[in-house]
């Protein structure tokens, strides 16, 4: 493989406006080299010599599009995507998700398997089904793995990958979540908090993009949040950034905080204590989180009282994190947050009522698989880094033959 340095382009220079170009492909598909030279902002002798070296280095293919005129067809160049895939893993506390990608960040396979228990051994027994079912569906070997992202529930140092406060999967409480995956993959991954993956999410494919300062709240089983503030997103200092369960709102000394807690065993709560008021209620034991949603949404009167206090719940955490960080968006994810669209109303207004600069509200539109999409991306980055690092690597080993 030759580089094709030439003296006026100093090899850093050259770096950029190969990843500039490789970038520009992955985003837009196939193009000639006069658009990629438009729209990088290259002369066409550069862009032409910066093309053909991406070529060489088995990045970017370049051929004549079959549906043209081959007497007057130009050929098109368009970025490889399957030279490496990335995984990406959601642990919940109901399903673990995986999901298989490629270059260009396309989804090629997506596996859910159902959590039936929660000790570390089945947890790590569920991982490694739905990693083998998602490479599987995906035409795959574990061989092709470039890189690997898990998100999941806790605080997670980021040197270490060792998860602490666990929440709703306790078993992974303290385990040295990037050890595990290690031994089971043979990759080292990135670990990543749930809420702070699907604000990645959020911000590349949702409601965040091109906002600088916004927070997912995410209500569910559980309860936290994730920051992007200036751009960036925002871990704290001990990665702890968002744990907005921690707030003392009521009585700080109660660990579940029952009289301000939004998720969804307070939800069922709430129902059992303003049951006897409402006797004509559809609603019965076992109270479920969905059944309470939607008995609201018809008309239920004891439904309509349970969502009454979420909304004030709900309106009472976006509110503390937007008197902190004056964001400019709040997005509601979760098992519960995402089905807050009918009760969006009452929430708006009395974090109005609480703040002098209320933030805009909206549902997240990424459904259930938002996790998995953060997961993916950061992967998906990870991933064409190194391939792009090896494919400069082996440029520079040939011309050093």
């Amino acid at each position: 493989m030759n580089r094709h340095n030439t003296p006026a382009v100093p090899s850093l220079i050259r770096e950029i406006n190969e990843r500039r170009a490789l970038e520009l492909l992955r985003e837009s598909g196939a193009l000639h080299a006069a658009e990629i030279a438009r729209l990088v902002g290259l002369s066409r002798p550069t862009t032409a010599d910066i093309l053909r070296g991406l070529v060489e280095n088995g990045l970017v293919q370049e051929y004549l599009p079959g549906d043209e005129d081959s007497k007057r067809a130009k050929s098109v160049f368009e970025a490889i995507s399957d030279v490496k895939i990335s995984i990406g893993i959601d642990i919940g506390s109901r399903f673990i998700r995986t999901a298989v990608g490629d270059l260009d960040g396309k989804i090629r396979s997506n596996v859910s398997v159902l959590v039936k228990a929660k000790s570390l051994k089945a947890i790590t027994g569920y991982m490694k089904q739905a990693v083998a079912e998602a490479l599987a569906e995906s035409g795959y070997k574990l061989k092709d793995v470039s890189s690997i992202c898990v998100g999941t529930p806790g605080v997670i140092d980021q040197k270490s990958g060792k998860v602490s406060i666990a929440g709703t999967i306790a078993a992974l409480d303290g385990v040295n979540l990037s050890e595990l995956i290690l031994k089971n993959f043979g990759i080292k991954p990135t670990i990543e908090n749930d809420i702070n993956v699907l604000t990645v999410a959020e911000q590349s494919a949702g409601h965040g993009k091109e906002i600088a300062n916004f927070c997912v709240l995410s209500v569910g089983s559980g309860l936290g949040s994730g920051l992007v503030l200036n751009g960036q997103l925002h871990r704290g200092h001990h990665g702890a950034a968002g744990e907005v369960f921690y707030v003392p709102f009521g009585d700080p000394l109660d660990k579940h905080r029952s009289d301000t807690n939004p998720s969804g065993d307070r939800i069922a709560e709430i129902a059992r204590n303003l049951a006897k008021k409402y006797r004509s209620s559809s609603l019965s034991e076992p109270y479920s989180t969905i059944d309470i949603l939607e008995a609201a949404k018809i008309g239920d009167a004891l439904g309509k009282a349970v969502v009454a206090q979420e909304a004030q719940r709900i309106a009472l955490y976006i509110a503390a994190v937007s008197a902190i960080t004056d964001v400019e968006l709040v997005v509601l994810s979760g098992g519960i947050g995402r089905r807050a669209e009918f009760f969006l109303t009452p929430i708006k207004k009395l974090v109005s009522e609480i703040i002098p600069f209320p933030p805009k509200i909206k549902v997240s539109n990424l459904g259930d698989n938002g996790i998995l999409i953060g997961t993916l991306k950061i992967a998906t980055e990870e991933a064409r880094e190194k391939v792009f690092q090896s494919a400069m690597l082996s440029s520079v080993l040939d011309e050093a033959k």
